[in-house]
């Protein structure tokens, strides 16, 4: 560890640096908080759904149509996915969240495409399996 960085941790905050950048950093936490929000939201209807598709699988509250059972079980395999997702989506948020704040700390954030993209092709690519799967019949 080098002399510097052991004196920056030593001093304390500049006050008037952080009232600077007051609201750069509220409103990266409040992505970061809206991140975490949308991944408890995830996780909880993958729970939700692969629940519900076990408790109708195994009540006899449908038939045994082996197709309606397939079905299920891919239901229950989607409300899985959407658990991984979820505790994936929770991981990540993080991580943007503590390069966002270095940066707006040493003045040059700039926002990352790649991530901007990412996200609308996931969304875009989910939005497509979902109709495959809705209408698939």
């Amino acid at each position: 560890m080098d002399v510097n960085n052991r004196d920056r941790r030593a001093r304390p905050v500049d006050v008037i640096g952080a009232r600077k950048n007051l609201s750069q950093h509220l409103a990266n936490e409040r992505t970061y908080l809206a991140y975490i929000r949308t991944a408890v939201a995830l996780i909880t209807l993958g729970i939700a759904t692969n629940r519900f598709s076990m408790f109708l699988i195994r009540s006899q509250l449908i038939s045994h149509n082996d197709k309606l059972l397939w079905n299920l079980i891919r239901v229950e395999r989607a409300g899985i996915g959407m658990v991984i997702f979820g505790m994936i989506l929770v991981i990540w948020p993080v991580l943007n969240y503590t390069r966002v704040r270095r940066q707006i700390d040493r003045g040059n954030f700039r926002p990352d495409l790649r991530i901007i993209w990412t996200i609308a092709i996931v969304i875009v690519f989910g939005g497509g399996l979902s109709l495959l799967w809705l209408f698939h019949r």
